[in-house]
């Protein structure tokens, strides 16, 4: 069977790019029987390089609006059995080019993100979004890469069977054990990038009403962005210069996880939320918010963690003193790494493989 996977423009590699590089690389070397893998990215990365299981495309696309004639020309050439495109924008332009020039590969749209946030952004995003249950029910599968987002999915579908859950492969830190010795400060820690959806701003204002109620803390926030200087500039005001650090870009955050007592998830919206997972794999207790979609899938037990409301810096705050004061670091640490395996590549490449079968077998 021969699949394609496409990326849609981006500038840098991490999320969907990340995700389909994993999946691809997983199938082209353990069903390479069943599959010929191939990926296209709408862009150059140098994490792409070297020798690689799957075959790979580059077709440098600067704009969307250039992106249905280029993947097309591809699509033409080779006539793909399957297509798996990520999100719904570009998977409803490609789609609808490829069928206008008489194609008849079968398409899977590959949702990562938050089709009700993404729908509010540009003018064609919220026309590709009106058209978004046409385009879905003439794909062979939509998949949701946590369970919320496919029950919204499918009550926007509104047709059975059409909608599957198919998690992100999330990498793990199950090696890793804590090198901090016991007792204060506590240290805090986030990952995302520096963005508003990731609600940063809003952590960092919880974390200063920790030292109000007397608890020493530190907070490390990894990852970049363009927020940066307005993060850095709210942390002078609040006066936290010497408890909270923006530690920028770390590709193996392996020793911050190691030393943390507590994640801590502040995000407006995400798709999934792969950062969690990656701290529960590393034994940690989560502290996320309950937005839309994916916290309240992975914490769904007081071992594991606490949901809290978004956008409400007292409320977090609140769960961070009551983390510090009940002492619900390390006793179930084996727990939270169990649930976090059911995120391992191999087996998230498994449910890929299981449903392109299913998909090219139609």
């Amino acid at each position: 069977m021969k699949v394609l996977y496409v990326v849609p423009p981006t500038t840098h590699f991490a999320g969907i790019e990340h995700v389909v590089h994993s999946v691809a690389s997983g199938l082209a070397a353990q069903y390479s029987e069943q599959f010929d893998v191939t990926v296209l990215y709408c862009g150059h990365y140098s994490e792409v390089s070297g020798e690689l299981p799957y075959k790979v495309i580059f077709e440098d696309v600067p704009r969307l609006r250039q992106f249905p004639a280029r993947v097309g020309r591809w699509l033409s050439r080779a006539r793909y059995d399957v297509v798996v495109i990520a999100q719904y924008e570009a998977t409803a332009l490609i789609w609808m080019y490829h069928r206008l020039r008489g194609g008849r590969s079968r398409f899977v749209m590959h949702l990562h993100g938050n089709p009700k946030i993404e729908s509010r952004g540009s003018l064609r995003a919220r026309f590709a979004f009106v058209f978004f249950k046409y385009v879905a029910l003439r794909m062979a599968k939509v998949l949701a890469v946590s369970p919320s987002l496919g029950r919204f999915l499918e009550q926007a579908v509104e047709t059975p069977g059409l909608v599957e859950y198919v998690p992100n492969p999330v990498r793990q830190f199950d090696d890793v054990r804590p090198s901090k010795t016991d007792g204060p400060p506590v240290m805090f820690m986030s990952i995302g990038r520096l963005a508003r959806q990731k609600g940063h701003d809003v952590l960092i204002t919880a974390f200063a009403k920790l030292a109000t109620a007397g608890v020493d803390a530190r907070l490390t926030i990894v990852g970049g962005g363009d927020e940066h200087d307005a993060l850095a500039a709210l942390i002078a005001r609040l006066g936290l210069g010497e408890h909270v650090q923006l530690l920028g870009t770390v590709p193996n955050p392996a020793a911050e996880l190691a030393a943390a007592d507590c994640f801590v998830s502040a995000s407006r919206w995400e798709g999934f939320g792969v950062a969690i997972v990656e701290a529960m794999s590393a034994g940690l207790y989560v502290i996320a918010t309950d937005c839309e979609f994916g916290p309240s899938d992975v914490i769904d037990s007081p071992e594991k963690g606490r949901i809290v409301p978004t956008d409400d810096p007292d409320r977090l705050a609140a769960a961070m003193i009551d983390f510090v004061r009940s002492d619900r670091g390390a006793a179930y640490g084996p727990l939270r790494r169990e649930a976090a395996a059911a995120f391992r590549i191999d087996a998230v490449v498994s449910r890929h493989a299981a449903m392109l079968q299913s998909v090219g077998g139609r």
